[in-house]
C-alpha cells in the first residue's frame, strides 16, 4: 500500500514536473520571439532614422541643402519619432526639434523638448539633453526664476551636461546682472578638465569679454 502510494505520488508530481516544464519552455519561446521583434523593429528603425539624417550630415559638414530638403527630412523625424522603439524615437525628436529651431521655429521645437524632457520612458541622457536645449534657446527671454529653477533641478540629477548647465547659468548671470557670479563660473569652467574642451574654450573668452568691457567701462 505504501509502495502504492509513493507511486500515485510520483505520477501526480510528474504530471505537474512535465506542465511546469512546457509553460516555462512556452515563456521562453514567447520572450525570444518578442526580444527578436524589438530587435527587429530596432534595426529597421535605425536604418530608417540612417537615411533620414543624410541630408542633416551633409548640412553638418558644410554642404548646402534646400529647405524642401530639410522640411522632408523634419516630416521624416516626425513619422520616426511616432512609430519607433525608444531610443530611437529621443533621437528623432533630438533632431527634428534641433531643424525646427535651426529654421527659427523655437516654439515647435520647445513642445517637442518639453514633451521628450516629461516621457519617463526615454533615456536619461536625452531627457536632460533636451532639458539643456530648451534652457539654451530660452536664455535671453524666459523668465529668469524659471530659467535658474529648470538649472538647478538639471544640476541635481547628476546629468552629464553639467558643463553646458552651468555655462548657460553664467549666461544667465550675465543677463541678471550678476557678473561677479558670472565671472567666478566662467573661471572654474575654463579650467575644468571634465567639460568639454568647447565650454573650456568659450569660457576663457567670456573671461576675456568680461574683463575686456570692465576696462572699457573704467
Amino acid at each position: 500500500m505504501r509502495v502504492e502510494k509513493m507511486k500515485n505520488t510520483a505520477r501526480r508530481y510528474v504530471v505537474f514536473v512535465v506542465v511546469l516544464v512546457v509553460v516555462a519552455l512556452a515563456a521562453l519561446g514567447i520572450w525570444q520571439f518578442k526580444s527578436w521583434q524589438h530587435h527587429k523593429a530596432v534595426e529597421q528603425a535605425s536604418f530608417s532614422y540612417f537615411n533620414t539624417m543624410q541630408p542633416v550630415i551633409a548640412m553638418i559638414s558644410g554642404q548646402t541643402i534646400s529647405d524642401a530638403a530639410k522640411n522632408t527630412a523634419i516630416a521624416q523625424l516626425k513619422t520616426l519619432s511616432g512609430n519607433s522603439p525608444q531610443a530611437v524615437r529621443a533621437l528623432a525628436q533630438l533632431e527634428q526639434a534641433g531643424l525646427l529651431a535651426g529654421q527659427g521655429k523655437v516654439k515647435e521645437a520647445s513642445v517637442i523638448w518639453e514633451t521628450l524632457c516629461g516621457d519617463q520612458t526615454a533615456p536619461e541622457a536625452f531627457r536632460s539633453l533636451a532639458g539643456v536645449l530648451w534652457i539654451q534657446h530660452h536664455l535671453d527671454t524666459a523668465v529668469p526664476a524659471d530659467l535658474r529653477n529648470r538649472i538647478s533641478k538639471l544640476l541635481g540629477q547628476q546629468t552629464p551636461w553639467y558643463g553646458l548647465l552651468k555655462e548657460s547659468e553664467a549666461l544667465l548671470d550675465l543677463r541678471t546682472g550678476k557678473l561677479i557670479e558670472a565671472r567666478q563660473i566662467f573661471g572654474q569652467l575654463s579650467i575644468d578638465t571634465n567639460t568639454s574642451p568647447g565650454v573650456r574654450q568659450r569660457a576663457s573668452m567670456m573671461l576675456q569679454i568680461i574683463a575686456h568691457n570692465k576696462t572699457a567701462n573704467k
